[in-house]
Order: structure tokens, then C-alpha cells, then sequence
């Protein structure tokens, strides 16, 4: 059998493995842990007259400089990270920038990571300010609680390592990309759990850009193909993603990660 045979059976049998494939009904094990603005909310912790402010931080105080990480109250007030600091000062006149200080974060960082590992073997840390904890390993013998429990007692321990100030989202989800997308679901201090029971009801709530990956551009390939919505995004074959929106494997990745 020639070559190209060969890869033609192998889609074949692959396309129809994915033509109806169901949401992920396992009891979500995922868990992602993201301290959002970060190194603002560390700034805040460090200097207490500083807490209840719009505090933006740069690399370098100068006047074409940028804003790399804002707080709560500067995003209020329509800072954004990548925002110029004299536009940022228009909108917020009383909007306090401070040189970054790498050591501190980093300080967080091992903080953050040792608690992280004190519950599982398999973390990984994802950058800086966030890491995902799979709980696989260790739910039949160290970790039987609840994993919003687990997540609460992370929250509780990383304020009394760090600091009351302190502010982490939890998200728990049955893989990397939903775990993730319940992080980001109510910000600052959130904790949500994304399963196949309500999955459905939270794509519904979201815009595309809404989830993780998808920036302007895929939502533009997505809209040329007639899907507007998270709920049509998941609908969609994974024949049509991979052919129609992706022209490539990418769509079926998306396919199967939607689906958790």
C-alpha cells in the first residue's frame, strides 16, 4: 500500500472517530491557577498606600513608555496593558507608575509554585504569574477533597504567604483550555468550575474572543465561515474547522478542545 493510501485511511478513520465526538464527561482534574495583574496586585501588597489605586507598571519610567501590567482600579478606569503611559495618564490623571521589580515577582513566583506542588506532581508552571495543577496522579490518594475546596485552600495559602492583598483566580475544568476559560470568569478573586453539565450555558454567555486563542483574526476566519458564537464554534464539524476555518490540524485540535 502506497504511502498516500495509507494517510487517506488514517483521516478517514480519524474524521470519523471526531464526526460526533461527545462532551468530555470525566470529572474535571484540571486546574489553573492565574494571579491576574499581577505585578500590579504584588506592588499593592508590598506598599499597603498603594491598595484601592490605579497603580500601572513599566519597565522604565520615561515619557514614550508603556504600561505592562495594571491594577484592578487602573483597568476601571480603561488602563490596558500595552496603553502609552501619557495615554494612560489622560485617562487616569491620578494613575501611579512604578518601575518593575523582577525580584519581587519572582519572589511570588516560588511562593506560588512550592504550593502548587505541594498537591501534585504534575504542575506546570505557564509563566510567571500563572500554572495548571492535573490532578490525575493523586486523586485517589492524597487529594480526595473537592477541588473547590483544594482551590479555596490555595486562594487562603497564598494570602498567608504572600499577603492579604493577594488575589488569585482558580479555574477547574476537565483539560488546559476550559480549566483556563473558568479562571478568566469572574475576575479578581474568582472560582468556577467549567464541566460537560454547564459548558454549554457558559459558551452561551461568551463572546468568541472571549475564549483563550482566539485574538481578531481567527474570530474573522471564523465569521467568513457563518460562525458568529462560542455555541456555533462548538456545533461546527471538525471537518468544516479543519477545512473551512483552519485549513489545517488546528481545527480539529479546536474541535476535540472545545469539547474538553
Amino acid at each position: 500500500m502506497q504511502l498516500r493510501e495509507i494517510r487517506m485511511k488514517s483521516q478517514i478513520a480519524s474524521e470519523a472517530r471526531w464526526a460526533e465526538l461527545p462532551l468530555n464527561h470525566e470529572e474535571p482534574l484540571i486546574m489553573h491557577i492565574d494571579l491576574n495583574s499581577a505585578f500590579a496586585t504584588i506592588e499593592q501588597q508590598a506598599r499597603p498606600s498603594l491598595r484601592g489605586r490605579a497603580v500601572g507598571v513599566t519597565n522604565r519610567i520615561s515619557y514614550n513608555c508603556c504600561v505592562i501590567a495594571a491594577s484592578y482600579e487602573a483597568k476601571a478606569l480603561g488602563v490596558r496593558v500595552g496603553m502609552g503611559y501619557q495615554e494612560a495618564k489622560l485617562i487616569a490623571p491620578n494613575l501611579f507608575m512604578l518601575e518593575a521589580d523582577p525580584p519581587k515577582y519572582h519572589f511570588v513566583y516560588q511562593k506560588l509554585a512550592k504550593i502548587m506542588k505541594s498537591y501534585s506532581p504534575d504542575v506546570i508552571m505557564k509563566s510567571i504569574d500563572e500554572g495548571v495543577i492535573d490532578f490525575h496522579s493523586t486523586r485517589n490518594t492524597l487529594n480526595k477533597k473537592p477541588l473547590e475546596d483544594i482551590g479555596r485552600e490555595i486562594k487562603q495559602r497564598m494570602k498567608t504567604a504572600v499577603g492579604k492583598w493577594m488575589r488569585v483566580n482558580v479555574g477547574i475544568g476537565p483539560n488546559m483550555f476550559l480549566a483556563k476559560t473558568a479562571a478568566g470568569l469572574h475576575k479578581p478573586d474568582g472560582l468556577d468550575v467549567i464541566s460537560h453539565k454547564n459548558l454549554k450555558a457558559i459558551y452561551g454567555s461568551m463572546e468568541l474572543t472571549d475564549l483563550s486563542g482566539i485574538a481578531r483574526h481567527y474570530e474573522a476566519r471564523l465569521n467568513a465561515t457563518g460562525i458568529f458564537t462560542p455555541i456555533e464554534f462548538l456545533n461546527a464539524s471538525s471537518d468544516h474547522l479543519r477545512r473551512q476555518v483552519f485549513h489545517s490540524v488546528v481545527g480539529g485540535n479546536w474541535y476535540q478542545r472545545l469539547r474538553g
